[in-house]
Parts: structure tokens; C-alpha cells; sequence
């Protein structure tokens, strides 16, 4: 018997099931859509300056 409390936690990409890698990908393509997003924008703003 351990007389520790410390648990070892879980490597990120440990997971390996479907649901996971589906919510992944789909925060992945969220993120991707939000950064272009802002990126169309300031280019935008940028354009417009004198």
C-alpha cells in the first residue's frame, strides 16, 4: 500500500475513440474557421486605412 495521494494523469492524444477524434476535429475546424475569420478581417481594416 501507497501512502501517496498523486494520481497520474492522462497524455494529451491518449484517447483513442471515435467520439473523441469527432469533437477534435470539429474544435479543430472551428478554430481554423475563427483565425481566418480574423485574419479576412484585419486584412480588411488594413485595406481601408489612407
Amino acid at each position: 500500500m501507497s501512502d501517496t495521494n498523486v494520481i497520474k494523469l492522462g497524455q494529451p492524444g491518449a484517447f483513442t475513440d471515435s467520439l473523441t477524434e469527432i469533437l477534435r476535429s470539429g474544435a479543430r475546424a472551428l478554430l481554423t474557421q475563427a483565425v481566418e475569420a480574423e485574419v479576412s478581417e484585419l486584412t480588411c481594416l488594413s485595406l481601408a486605412l489612407p
